[in-house]
This record gives C-alpha cells, structure tokens and sequence, in this order.
C-alpha cells in the first residue's frame, strides 16, 4: 500500500512558516522591550549620577548642583551605571560602545538662570517664612518703580547745581575782580589827588597785578563754560537725545526736569554773552594797563631824577583818568556767606558716608577677599525676563541665606566659615571688602532716601518758597541761575534729611518711605548749619515705617537680576571653600544630556549584532 507524504510535506512547511512568524513576533517584541530597557537603563544611570550632588552645598543653602572634575569623569560615572544594566542576564544582550555627555548646564549660564530655578524650588517650601518679607510687596515694588523716577531727578538737580555753581564762581571771581579794580583805582585817583607817593605805589601796583590777572580770570570762565557745555551735550547723548528716559512717568519728574533744562539752556547763552562782554572789558583793560604804566613811569622817572625835580602829579593824574574800569555786569552781588554754606554742604555729602550714619558704638568689619576667579569676574550675561513673583522669591532667598550689617549668622553658618560678614552688602555692591561694600549700600540707601524726600519737598509749596528764597540770595538776581539752584538746594535738602534717615536705619530702627508733615525732621535753617548730623533730640523713627532690610528689598528689586545671581555664587564659592578647598561653581552642573552608543544582538534572527543610540536628560 503506498502512502501518499503530501500531508507532511504541507504540514512541515506550514509549520516553517507559523514558526518563523512566531518567532519574528517574539523578536519584535524583545526588540520594543529592549528600547524600552534601554532607555530606563539610561535614566536610571543618569538619576544617580544626578545624585552625586554636592553635600556640602545642600547643607547650607539647599540647592542642588553636581559637582565634577570633567565631561570625561561624567561620562566614566555614567557608564559604570549604565554597564550595571547591561550586563544583566536577560533577553536583552546589549554592551555599552561609547558614551558622549551632549549637553551641560551650569549655574552661571544664562545669567545664573539655573540658581535661580533652585532656589524657587526651595521657597515654595518657605512660603511662610518668606511671608512677613513679601507682604504689601507688590505695593513696595510700585513704589519703588516710582522712586527711580525721583533718584533719576535727585541726580540731575544735583549734578547740574554743582555744574552751576562751579561756572557762577568763576563769574563772580571776574565780576569781583572789577569791583576790586576799581577799587584800586579810587584808592590811586585819592593818592595822586593828594600826592601820596607811598600810597600811590601801593594801590597802582595792585591796580596793575589786577589789570594783569584779568585775563586769565576771563579764560577760566571760558573753560568752565566750555566744560558745562560739554557736560549738557554728554547728557543729551547719555539720554539718547530724549531728556526723559521711558520710565519716568510722573509729571512732578519731568515737570522739573524741563525747568532744569530750559534753566541751562539760558543760562548757557546768557553766560556765552557775558563772555564776549568780558572779552571786550579786557581789551578796554589792556588799554587801562598801558596808561596805568605811563602813570607808574614818570613816578619812577621823579625818583631817579638826580637834579630832584617834583613828581609830575598833573601827568600822572592824566594818565589815571584814561583807566577806564567798566563796570561789573551784575546788578546785585551774591550772599558770599549762604553760598559757602551750600558748599561745605556739598562736600560734606562727598566725604565717608558711613562716618555720618554709623552709631558711635558701631564696629565695621574690614574683612577683604579676592575678586579673581570668582564666578561674576567671568562676563555676566543678560538673564531673560522673569516673574515678577518669582524674582520676589529669589530676593527672599537672599534674606534667609546671607548676612548683613544689622543680622549677622541669620543664615547658621558659623562666622569663622565666612569670608565676608555683610554678605547682602556684597550682593549689592559686588566690592572686595566688607566696608566698602557698606559704604556704597549707605550712598545707594541715602539716593533712595534722597529720591523718597525730594519727592515730598516738591510737594510742599512752603518748603519750596524758601528754597527759592536762599537760591534768589546766592544767585545774584540771574533768573537762570536761580531755577537750577532752587532745585540743587530741594536736592541738598533732601539729601540731609537721608543722612537724618539712615542713622536711623542703621540704629536698627524704622523710617517711613514717604514724609509727610509730622515726620519731616530738617529745616532748612538746620540744613545749612548741619544740625541733622546731631542725634540728640531727633524722633526715634517710626513704628510703621521701614527697616534696613525693607530698603534692601527696595534695593534688590531695582538690581539687574544676573548681577545678583553671579554674586550670590560668589559669596557660596567662598563660603563653601572653607570646608572643601577646591570647590567651584564652574565645577557644578544643573542639568545633564547623555548619548550611548551600544551593541545589540537579535535572539530568535539570524542576522549579525547592530547599533542602536539612546538618549536621556535629567536636571534637578
């Protein structure tokens, strides 16, 4: 009997064909597992390398950085990882081929975006500490937007007054120097009249040093005028030719502002016309001159004369009638005694600020450190524009972490493990050592206070009258000059009563940030004869006002944000470096972007092993 195979024939290959398929179903599976594996593989390893951060850092400030000797030791860490993975008995026979750390990002780029990223992370858990900082801030922020546009005012009345006053003294000193010679001349013309040789040489030899001097008090007043103009055409190309920067909006600002303007703008073509008047006055001198010394000759002439003969007084009498002294050109002289005053003001707010403010008791550290190497040494660039909340945030983080002059070790961190004790000092002013950094926080606090009371005095038509009073006294009479002064004597003013403020402040005590009636201490009496410099019998402050670390705040906001960032890695590479010496933050990586490059072998395919690329990123 012959059996026919055509079944088993077609059931084998039947089979061949189901196994195949199964079997190339089970390899597309293992194959999706294993892109999966693979890349928890990945992410794994690069979670723990993440979590090699740097202890230390997260112990005092709590943040999170890793800290690295080089991209080729991360990528060692990373394949010790991943290997660990790999090797594993599995349906996934992978081996690592090479490993290329892609991407680093580190605290200092863009503008230290990645601290600051950190740091909200750690507020959102220090809400309620960071409360009492943040309350009524949207309120503070506003005001302290308005304030700039009254520093802005408080340094151009300033600025200008002294530009002022410094070519009003040298027209003073020509204008005095015609009352002087004709003086002289009276007092010659009285001798001669009455043929007192002694006297006549006396006064005619001052008559001819003043005639001689003339001009180069002429020429000073040129160049200080050519000065004052060049310092108004620098300020036009400063504002980009607009007088107003954007951001000044309040019309008291730009109302004074325009006086100010149009003030120098007269008083420059009124002090270019009163030159070429004394140009001409000096050539009139110079004529005055040659008879003066006609006159001296045939005095000297008698003297040496060995026959005796008399002194041609009728000669010389002639000669002193063709010295013609014009007359000044200012109808009115200037309160010499009030403008001193105003002076010594003015340098008094040029001197060491802290000597003023300080309580007597106080003792300023003068702890120094090295700006070389440290992260803001390095280019700082612009950080992109944040939150406002969030950049509140990171100004409270400030007040957790680092010290000042009022609230030292507020942060924990012993002081021996410090390099410098006014850490928030240093945030601001970014010097090498703890008082100069204390310094220029009193000049920049004693601007905002100055900006905060020339705002109230603007306000105040009584305080203003006589402002413009003591201006129209040590002005002359010039209309020009006493605009611009009346606002340089507001600014000085204000600037008194901030030097009042900040003793306060530094006594630990509260200042309003906007005067009004009952809080305005100075007068202007007491301005000029510095009575706000005694501390005896002055209000103690105000219960509702604000404290030092308020005006910081203040400070803060109005600081550019990478500026802070970098400084504030500044001061932790500092700190940090007293525990591990090598320490720094170019060393540090927020976030990390990894390639690996492996080898693969199929398991139910006969085809050769292949490559396959797996990426990850992880960042804290």
């Amino acid at each position: 009997m012959r059996r026919s195979a055509e079944i088993t024939v077609f059931l084998s290959l039947v089979l061949v064909c189901v196994s195949s398929l199964l079997m190339g179903l089970l390899e597309s599976a293992r194959t999706a597992g294993a892109r999966l594996y693979l890349q928890m593989a990945a992410d794994s390893a690069l979670s723990s390398v993440m979590s090699q951060y740097n202890r230390a850092l997260w112990d005092e400030y709590q943040l999170l950085f890793l800290e690295y000797e080089s991209e080729e030791a991360v990528e060692q860490s990373f394949r010790d990882f991943f290997d660990y993975y790999l090797e594993q008995e599995n349906l996934y026979p992978m081996r690592t081929e090479e490993i290329t750390v892609t991407e680093t990002v580190k605290p200092e780029e863009n503008g230290g975006q990645a601290l600051e990223k950190e740091i909200l992370s750690y507020m959102q858990y220090r809400l309620p500490d960071a409360a009492a900082g943040l309350a009524g801030i949207a309120e503070e922020a506003a005001q302290a937007a308005t304030m700039g546009d009254f520093k802005s005012l408080l340094s151009t009345c300033r600025q200008a007054g002294k530009e002022t006053r410094g070519l009003e003294k040298r027209r003073i000193a020509v204008e005095a120097a015609l009352r002087d010679l004709e003086e002289q001349k009276e007092k010659a013309s009285k001798a001669a009249g009455r043929e007192k040789e002694g006297s006549f040489r006396s006064s005619a030899k001052k008559l001819k040093q003043g005639l001689t001097r003339f001009p180069d008090r002429v020429s000073a007043y040129e160049r200080e005028l050519l000065r004052f103009t060049e310092r108004q055409d620098r300020f036009f190309e400063e504002e980009g030719g607009n007088r107003f920067p954007e951001y000044e909006k309040d019309p008291a600002v730009t109302s004074c502002k325009e006086q100010e303007r149009l003030a120098c703008g007269e008083m420059e073509r009124a002090a270019a016309e009163n030159l070429k008047e004394y140009q001409k006055i000096g050539q009139t001198l110079k004529e005055s001159e040659e008879a003066l010394e006609e006159a001296i000759l045939l005095l000297e002439e008698a003297e040496d004369d060995t026959e005796g003969e008399d002194v041609d007084w009728d000669g010389i009498r002639a000669c002193l009638e063709a010295v013609q002294i014009p007359r000044p050109l200012g109808s009115r002289e200037a309160d010499e005694e009030k403008a001193a005053l105003l002076d010594r003001l003015e340098e008094l707010f040029n001197q060491d600020l802290l000597d003023l403010v300080l309580p007597d008791e106080a003792a300023v550290s003068t702890k120094k450190v090295s700006l070389k190497g440290i992260p803001s040494s390095r280019s700082c660039a612009d950080a992109d524009t944040g939150k406002p909340l969030e950049q509140l945030l990171v100004n409270e983080y400030i007040f957790l972490k680092f010290d000042s002059f009022l609230e030292e070790q507020k942060s924990g961190i012993p002081k021996e493990e410090k390099e410098l004790f006014y850490e928030q000092e240093y945030l601001l002013c970014g010097r090498a050592g703890d008082r100069e950094n204390l310094r220029e926080t009193a000049e920049r606090l004693l601007a905002v206070r100055g900006a905060a009371n020339l705002s109230y005095l603007l306000s105040s038509p009584e305080l203003r009258s006589q402002a413009e009073a003591l201006a129209a006294s040590v002005s002359a009479g010039n209309a020009p000059v006493q605009v611009i002064l009346s606002l340089f004597i507001l600014a000085l003013w204000a600037l008194g009563e901030a030097v009042a403020d900040l003793q306060v402040l530094f006594a630990g005590r509260r200042v309003p940030l906007w005067k009004n009636t009952g809080t305005w201490q100075t007068s202007l009496e007491g301005l000029l004869k510095l009575d706000f410099l005694n501390r005896e019998g002055r209000q103690d402050g105000s219960d509702t006002g604000k404290g030092y670390a308020d005006y910081l705040r203040i400070l803060f906001f109005l600081e550019k944000r990478e500026v802070r960032n970098f400084r504030m890695l500044d001061v932790i590479q500092w700190n940090l470096r007293k525990k591990q010496a090598d320490f720094a933050v170019a060393d540090c990586a927020y976030a990390l972007s990894v390639s690996a490059k492996v080898s693969e072998r199929h398991l139910f395919l006969l085809k050769d092993s292949y490559s396959r690329m797996v990426s990850t990123a992880a960042s804290y």
